[in-house]
């Protein structure tokens, strides 16, 4: 088994706006004046994750290229809750009992089931059209998320895919539980926060200072609790 790391990039207290990087009142009237109802009424606030990994001796990249996996996809599904699958727009739940490879395909959404599935309307079709970026696709994520599902978006890495999912819900907890059992000498762990990874030269730190990570690069340990 070669010498890998996993990634386990994660950010809380996100508006709408801010998942896809565009605040859409600044950019329409930047002047705006807020009214107090509009300061007192609370804002929905969603999490973003990002999974990916790296086999070091070999310089290769993407959360699939790692060894392990399979064992991550079925983790990150335990730590889901094991929910049922919608992958097309208007379709019927699927059980995860048996993930399908063709389900993890670069540009490909799977939306965790909770809800009774959205009808083939213009929301579903921009959420699961494969001519938009994940970024144009945020807007279509809202009543999925807002009823409790969970949004993954399939990123396309180096060498195979990442996983780039949403919630709103903060389930960091539950992934964590799920993922640290993975670390062995073979497997270094990083858990990243995302408000500190925001170029691709710290995304890949493990090419240029993996021993000295960033601030808020963490490395995970057999000691290490949240609790």
């Amino acid at each position: 088994m070669s010498s890998a790391i996993f990634k386990l990039l994660f950010e809380h207290d996100l508006r709408l706006e801010q998942l896809s990087g565009i605040d859409e009142g600044e950019r329409d009237n930047p002047r705006r004046p807020s009214s107090l109802e509009e300061f007192m009424k609370p804002v929905q606030t969603y999490s973003r994750f990002y999974l990916s990994g790296t086999l070091l001796d070999q310089h290769t990249f993407g959360l699939s290229a790692l060894e392990q996996w399979p064992d991550i996809l079925n983790r990150l599904w335990d730590a889901l809750g094991n929910p049922e699958i919608i992958t097309s727009p208007g379709s019927r739940p699927i059980s995860s009992s048996a993930l399908n490879p063709e389900w993890f395909q670069p540009g490909a959404v799977l939306v965790t089931s909770k809800v009774t599935p959205f009808e083939a309307d213009h929301t579903a079709n921009r959420l699961f059209s494969g001519r938009l970026s994940v970024r144009e696709k945020i807007p279509a994520m809202r009543p999925y998320l807002d009823q409790g599902s969970v949004v993954l978006y399939v990123e396309k890495a180096a060498d195979g895919i990442d996983l780039h999912f949403y919630s709103k819900e903060n389930i960091y907890e539950s992934l964590f539980d799920q993922f640290k059992p993975l670390l062995n000498s073979d497997l270094r762990i990083f858990s990243i926060n995302g408000k500190r990874c925001k170029s691709e030269r710290l995304f890949y730190f493990e090419t240029w200072t993996l021993d000295r990570p960033p601030h808020g690069f963490e490395e995970v340990f057999e000691e290490t609790k949240l609790r």
